[in-house]
Protein backbone atom coordinates (compact mmCIF):
# COMPACT_ATOMS: atom_id res chain seq x y z
CA UNK A 1 0.00 0.00 0.00
CA UNK A 2 3.02 2.49 0.98
CA UNK A 3 4.31 1.90 -2.43
CA UNK A 4 1.10 2.30 -4.24
CA UNK A 5 0.53 5.69 -2.31
CA UNK A 6 4.65 7.08 -3.54
CA UNK A 7 3.57 6.17 -7.16
CA UNK A 8 0.15 8.00 -6.44
CA UNK A 9 2.56 10.90 -5.56
CA UNK A 10 4.73 10.72 -8.44
CA UNK A 11 2.04 10.46 -10.73
CA UNK A 12 0.42 13.81 -9.38
CA UNK A 13 3.55 15.75 -9.37
CA UNK A 14 4.30 14.76 -13.10
CA UNK A 15 0.94 15.15 -14.11
CA UNK A 16 1.18 19.62 -12.15
CA UNK A 17 4.92 19.63 -14.10
CA UNK A 18 3.14 18.90 -16.93
CA UNK A 19 0.30 21.35 -16.63
CA UNK A 20 2.55 24.39 -15.04
CA UNK A 21 5.57 23.93 -17.18
CA UNK A 22 6.77 22.66 -20.39
CA UNK A 23 9.22 19.58 -20.64
CA UNK A 24 10.77 17.98 -23.56
CA UNK A 25 10.74 15.02 -24.63
CA UNK A 26 14.14 14.36 -23.10
CA UNK A 27 13.36 16.06 -19.73
CA UNK A 28 15.38 19.37 -20.71
CA UNK A 29 13.46 22.86 -20.44
CA UNK A 30 11.52 24.15 -23.24
CA UNK A 31 13.60 27.02 -25.11
CA UNK A 32 12.36 30.38 -24.81
CA UNK A 33 12.40 32.53 -28.22
CA UNK A 34 11.58 35.76 -28.78
CA UNK A 35 11.43 37.84 -31.43
CA UNK A 36 10.16 41.44 -32.90
CA UNK A 37 8.59 41.81 -35.93
CA UNK A 38 8.70 45.11 -38.04
CA UNK A 39 6.26 46.63 -39.74
CA UNK A 40 5.84 50.08 -41.76
CA UNK A 41 2.09 50.70 -42.15
CA UNK A 42 1.65 54.23 -40.78
CA UNK A 43 1.33 55.86 -44.40
CA UNK A 44 -1.30 56.78 -46.73
CA UNK A 45 -2.20 53.27 -48.36
CA UNK A 46 -2.69 51.82 -44.68
CA UNK A 47 -0.24 48.66 -45.85
CA UNK A 48 3.05 47.45 -44.98
CA UNK A 49 5.67 48.56 -46.98
CA UNK A 50 8.42 47.81 -44.69
CA UNK A 51 10.50 45.74 -47.46
CA UNK A 52 10.02 47.93 -49.78
CA UNK A 53 10.67 51.41 -48.26
CA UNK A 54 12.96 50.81 -45.15
CA UNK A 55 16.68 49.74 -46.08
CA UNK A 56 18.34 49.51 -42.30
CA UNK A 57 17.62 49.00 -39.07
CA UNK A 58 19.32 49.64 -35.40
CA UNK A 59 17.30 48.08 -32.63
CA UNK A 60 17.94 48.68 -29.12
CA UNK A 61 16.29 46.39 -26.22
CA UNK A 62 16.30 48.00 -23.07
CA UNK A 63 15.16 46.77 -19.08
CA UNK A 64 12.14 48.95 -18.43
CA UNK A 65 13.20 48.50 -14.65
CA UNK A 66 16.55 49.46 -14.78
CA UNK A 67 15.95 51.42 -17.89
CA UNK A 68 19.39 50.14 -19.17
CA UNK A 69 20.26 48.73 -22.71
CA UNK A 70 20.77 44.90 -22.73
CA UNK A 71 20.74 44.50 -25.91
CA UNK A 72 21.15 45.88 -29.67
CA UNK A 73 20.93 45.07 -33.20
CA UNK A 74 21.55 45.98 -36.79
CA UNK A 75 20.88 45.47 -40.08
CA UNK A 76 20.74 46.57 -43.97
CA UNK A 77 19.96 45.24 -46.83
CA UNK A 78 18.73 42.56 -48.32
CA UNK A 79 17.58 40.85 -45.36
CA UNK A 80 15.06 43.57 -45.01
CA UNK A 81 13.39 43.15 -48.58
CA UNK A 82 11.36 40.14 -47.18
CA UNK A 83 8.32 40.31 -46.25
CA UNK A 84 7.40 39.68 -42.40
CA UNK A 85 10.96 40.79 -41.32
CA UNK A 86 11.95 39.44 -37.77
CA UNK A 87 14.39 39.86 -35.48
CA UNK A 88 15.51 36.96 -32.74
CA UNK A 89 16.03 38.69 -29.01
CA UNK A 90 18.55 36.43 -27.18
CA UNK A 91 17.22 37.95 -24.32
CA UNK A 92 15.78 36.83 -20.66
CA UNK A 93 12.26 36.83 -19.26
CA UNK A 94 11.48 40.14 -18.07
CA UNK A 95 9.68 43.24 -19.16
CA UNK A 96 11.28 45.45 -21.62
CA UNK A 97 10.93 48.75 -23.72
CA UNK A 98 11.72 48.30 -27.53
CA UNK A 99 13.30 51.46 -29.86
CA UNK A 100 14.03 51.13 -33.40
CA UNK A 101 15.69 54.29 -35.69
CA UNK A 102 15.39 53.04 -39.38
CA UNK A 103 17.25 54.70 -42.08
CA UNK A 104 20.16 55.49 -40.33
CA UNK A 105 23.07 53.49 -42.13
CA UNK A 106 21.48 54.69 -45.72
CA UNK A 107 23.56 58.31 -45.71
CA UNK A 108 24.86 60.43 -43.43
CA UNK A 109 21.91 63.13 -43.26
CA UNK A 110 21.53 62.05 -39.36
CA UNK A 111 23.01 61.27 -36.15
CA UNK A 112 22.78 60.12 -32.36
CA UNK A 113 22.97 62.71 -29.95
CA UNK A 114 24.99 61.01 -28.04
CA UNK A 115 26.38 57.22 -29.40
CA UNK A 116 27.34 56.45 -26.27
CA UNK A 117 24.23 56.70 -24.30
CA UNK A 118 22.96 53.07 -22.77
CA UNK A 119 19.56 54.02 -21.69
CA UNK A 120 16.51 55.07 -23.55
CA UNK A 121 16.08 58.52 -22.79
CA UNK A 122 19.25 59.32 -24.01
CA UNK A 123 18.74 58.06 -27.37
CA UNK A 124 18.13 60.88 -29.20
CA UNK A 125 18.40 61.56 -33.14
CA UNK A 126 20.03 64.72 -34.86
CA UNK A 127 19.66 66.30 -37.94
CA UNK A 128 23.13 67.14 -39.31
CA UNK A 129 23.31 70.90 -40.41
CA UNK A 130 26.22 73.65 -41.98
CA UNK A 131 25.96 76.48 -39.68
CA UNK A 132 22.24 75.26 -39.20
CA UNK A 133 21.22 74.80 -42.76
CA UNK A 134 20.58 71.64 -44.54
CA UNK A 135 19.87 71.85 -48.74
CA UNK A 136 20.65 68.04 -49.29
CA UNK A 137 18.26 65.53 -50.24
CA UNK A 138 17.77 63.59 -46.76
CA UNK A 139 17.98 60.04 -46.79
CA UNK A 140 15.03 58.33 -45.14
CA UNK A 141 14.54 57.98 -41.24
CA UNK A 142 11.75 55.94 -39.50
CA UNK A 143 11.12 55.61 -35.41
CA UNK A 144 9.67 53.28 -33.68
CA UNK A 145 9.24 52.24 -29.94
CA UNK A 146 7.19 49.79 -27.66
CA UNK A 147 7.07 50.13 -24.19
CA UNK A 148 6.05 47.43 -21.34
CA UNK A 149 6.60 44.06 -23.43
CA UNK A 150 6.87 41.27 -21.52
CA UNK A 151 8.42 38.39 -22.55
CA UNK A 152 7.17 35.40 -20.16
CA UNK A 153 8.95 32.15 -19.64
CA UNK A 154 7.60 29.48 -21.23
CA UNK A 155 8.52 27.06 -18.39
CA UNK A 156 6.06 28.71 -16.17
CA UNK A 157 3.40 28.55 -18.86
CA UNK A 158 3.65 25.49 -20.44
CA UNK A 159 4.51 26.67 -24.30
CA UNK A 160 6.34 25.89 -26.98
CA UNK A 161 5.26 29.45 -28.89
CA UNK A 162 7.50 31.94 -30.09
CA UNK A 163 7.02 35.20 -28.36
CA UNK A 164 6.22 38.09 -30.85
CA UNK A 165 6.47 42.02 -30.09
CA UNK A 166 5.16 43.63 -33.08
CA UNK A 167 6.92 47.71 -33.67
CA UNK A 168 5.15 50.49 -36.51
CA UNK A 169 7.26 52.59 -37.64
CA UNK A 170 6.51 56.22 -38.48
CA UNK A 171 8.69 58.00 -41.14
CA UNK A 172 10.01 61.61 -39.84
CA UNK A 173 11.36 62.71 -43.57
CA UNK A 174 9.21 64.46 -45.75
CA UNK A 175 9.34 65.44 -49.32
CA UNK A 176 7.66 69.54 -49.82
CA UNK A 177 7.98 70.32 -53.91
CA UNK A 178 6.88 74.05 -54.04
CA UNK A 179 5.92 74.93 -57.51
CA UNK A 180 5.90 78.84 -58.69
CA UNK A 181 3.52 79.03 -61.64
CA UNK A 182 3.47 81.80 -64.25
CA UNK A 183 0.25 81.84 -66.17
CA UNK A 184 1.19 84.34 -68.50
CA UNK A 185 3.45 82.76 -70.04
CA UNK A 186 6.59 84.63 -68.78
CA UNK A 187 9.72 82.32 -68.32
CA UNK A 188 10.89 82.07 -64.69
CA UNK A 189 14.65 81.16 -63.99
CA UNK A 190 16.13 79.61 -61.44
CA UNK A 191 17.74 82.55 -60.18
CA UNK A 192 14.81 84.98 -59.93
CA UNK A 193 13.62 83.49 -56.47
CA UNK A 194 15.23 81.84 -53.20
CA UNK A 195 13.13 78.98 -51.14
CA UNK A 196 13.11 78.21 -47.41
CA UNK A 197 12.04 76.52 -44.90
CA UNK A 198 12.55 77.48 -41.15
CA UNK A 199 11.58 74.75 -38.90
CA UNK A 200 12.63 73.59 -35.13
CA UNK A 201 12.42 69.88 -35.85
CA UNK A 202 16.56 69.28 -36.15
CA UNK A 203 16.57 67.11 -32.91
CA UNK A 204 14.19 64.38 -32.18
CA UNK A 205 13.86 62.43 -29.09
CA UNK A 206 13.68 58.93 -28.23
CA UNK A 207 9.74 58.86 -28.07
CA UNK A 208 9.98 60.88 -31.39
CA UNK A 209 9.22 64.31 -30.13
CA UNK A 210 10.99 67.35 -31.28
CA UNK A 211 14.00 68.18 -28.99
CA UNK A 212 13.05 72.06 -28.04
CA UNK A 213 15.35 74.57 -29.51
CA UNK A 214 16.39 72.82 -32.10
CA UNK A 215 16.19 74.89 -35.17
CA UNK A 216 17.30 74.59 -38.84
CA UNK A 217 16.60 76.28 -42.29
CA UNK A 218 15.90 73.48 -44.99
CA UNK A 219 17.10 74.90 -48.41
CA UNK A 220 16.33 73.33 -51.99
CA UNK A 221 18.64 70.62 -53.28
CA UNK A 222 17.31 70.79 -56.31
CA UNK A 223 15.84 73.78 -58.24
CA UNK A 224 14.37 73.53 -62.13
CA UNK A 225 12.46 75.73 -64.82
CA UNK A 226 9.61 74.15 -66.51
CA UNK A 227 8.08 75.49 -69.81
CA UNK A 228 4.64 73.52 -70.77
CA UNK A 229 1.94 74.12 -73.62
CA UNK A 230 -1.62 74.38 -72.27
CA UNK A 231 -3.94 72.24 -74.45
CA UNK A 232 -6.54 74.59 -74.58
CA UNK A 233 -7.39 76.76 -77.13
CA UNK A 234 -5.62 79.53 -77.80
CA UNK A 235 -2.73 77.84 -77.21
CA UNK A 236 -0.57 79.60 -74.21
CA UNK A 237 2.60 78.75 -72.80
CA UNK A 238 2.72 78.40 -69.02
CA UNK A 239 5.86 78.59 -67.01
CA UNK A 240 6.73 76.86 -63.70
CA UNK A 241 9.68 76.64 -61.05
CA UNK A 242 9.84 73.29 -59.02
CA UNK A 243 11.94 73.77 -55.58
CA UNK A 244 12.12 70.22 -54.03
CA UNK A 245 13.26 70.02 -50.36
CA UNK A 246 13.28 67.54 -48.07
CA UNK A 247 12.57 67.84 -44.17
CA UNK A 248 12.67 66.57 -41.05
CA UNK A 249 9.55 65.45 -38.72
CA UNK A 250 6.22 67.18 -38.93
CA UNK A 251 4.51 67.90 -36.46
CA UNK A 252 0.84 69.95 -35.15
CA UNK A 253 2.77 71.82 -32.07
CA UNK A 254 5.69 72.90 -34.74
CA UNK A 255 5.55 76.02 -36.63
CA UNK A 256 7.71 75.78 -39.63
CA UNK A 257 7.40 78.33 -42.00
CA UNK A 258 7.53 78.32 -46.22
CA UNK A 259 9.50 81.73 -47.41
CA UNK A 260 10.16 82.48 -51.08
CA UNK A 261 11.90 85.79 -51.52
CA UNK A 262 11.92 87.55 -55.26
CA UNK A 263 16.06 88.19 -55.97
CA UNK A 264 15.05 91.13 -58.20
CA UNK A 265 14.81 93.18 -55.19
CA UNK A 266 14.62 91.26 -52.18
CA UNK A 267 11.14 91.04 -51.22
CA UNK A 268 9.26 88.20 -49.56
CA UNK A 269 6.37 87.49 -51.64
CA UNK A 270 5.59 84.33 -49.47
CA UNK A 271 5.48 83.44 -46.22
CA UNK A 272 3.18 80.91 -44.88
CA UNK A 273 3.03 78.06 -41.72
CA UNK A 274 3.78 75.30 -43.08
CA UNK A 275 1.92 72.40 -41.40
CA UNK A 276 -1.02 74.15 -41.20
CA UNK A 277 -1.48 74.83 -44.67
CA UNK A 278 -0.57 71.22 -45.24
CA UNK A 279 -3.52 69.96 -43.02
CA UNK A 280 -5.96 72.04 -45.36
CA UNK A 281 -5.15 69.08 -47.53
CA UNK A 282 -6.77 66.30 -45.33
CA UNK A 283 -10.18 67.50 -45.58
CA UNK A 284 -13.16 65.87 -44.69
CA UNK A 285 -12.03 62.61 -46.94
CA UNK A 286 -9.41 62.22 -44.11
CA UNK A 287 -11.19 63.73 -40.97
CA UNK A 288 -11.15 60.26 -39.10
CA UNK A 289 -7.69 60.86 -38.77
CA UNK A 290 -5.89 63.32 -36.07
CA UNK A 291 -3.54 66.00 -37.90
CA UNK A 292 -0.65 64.48 -36.40
CA UNK A 293 -1.63 61.07 -37.83
CA UNK A 294 -2.06 62.60 -41.04
CA UNK A 295 1.31 64.12 -40.84
CA UNK A 296 2.78 60.96 -40.10
CA UNK A 297 1.24 59.16 -42.74
CA UNK A 298 1.66 61.53 -45.71
CA UNK A 299 5.24 62.21 -46.52
CA UNK A 300 4.78 63.75 -50.38
CA UNK A 301 3.66 67.26 -50.54
CA UNK A 302 3.69 69.56 -54.19
CA UNK A 303 3.11 73.25 -52.86
CA UNK A 304 1.59 75.31 -55.70
CA UNK A 305 1.51 78.94 -56.28
CA UNK A 306 0.35 81.30 -58.86
CA UNK A 307 2.05 84.31 -59.95
CA UNK A 308 0.51 87.52 -61.58
CA UNK A 309 2.60 89.59 -64.38
CA UNK A 310 4.83 91.06 -61.74
CA UNK A 311 6.23 87.90 -59.88
CA UNK A 312 4.01 88.57 -57.02
CA UNK A 313 2.35 85.54 -55.16
CA UNK A 314 -2.00 86.03 -56.41
CA UNK A 315 -3.24 85.37 -53.34
CA UNK A 316 -7.14 85.52 -55.19
CA UNK A 317 -5.50 82.50 -56.68
CA UNK A 318 -5.49 80.42 -53.23
CA UNK A 319 -2.96 77.55 -53.10
CA UNK A 320 -2.98 74.47 -54.24
CA UNK A 321 -1.99 71.94 -51.89
CA UNK A 322 -1.37 68.34 -53.70
CA UNK A 323 -3.28 69.56 -56.65
CA UNK A 324 -6.17 70.60 -54.40
CA UNK A 325 -7.08 74.50 -54.17
CA UNK A 326 -7.75 75.81 -50.85
CA UNK A 327 -7.77 79.81 -49.52
CA UNK A 328 -4.33 79.53 -47.55
CA UNK A 329 -3.29 80.24 -43.77
CA UNK A 330 -2.10 83.76 -44.06
CA UNK A 331 0.91 85.09 -42.97
CA UNK A 332 1.89 85.60 -39.55
CA UNK A 333 5.41 85.68 -37.56
CA UNK A 334 7.65 83.05 -36.99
Amino acid sequence: MKIRHLGNICISLLATAVLTGCVTSDFTECPNEYELKLIFDRNMLFADAFASQVKSVDIKVFDSITGREVYSFSDEGDALGIDGYRVKLPIAPGSYNILCWAGMAEGNSFSYADPAADILEHQNVILNTENGISDNRLNNLYHGLVEGVTFIDNNTIGSYQVQTAVMSLTKDTNRIYVMLHNLDGTELQESDFTFSISSDNAGINYDNSLEAGKKVRYLPWHVSSILSETNVSPAAVQSSLGAEMSVGRLTVKSDSRLDVYRVADGERIISIPLERNLLLYKGAYHSYMSDQEYLDRQDDYVVTFLLDKNNNWDKAAMIYINNWATPPVQYQEW
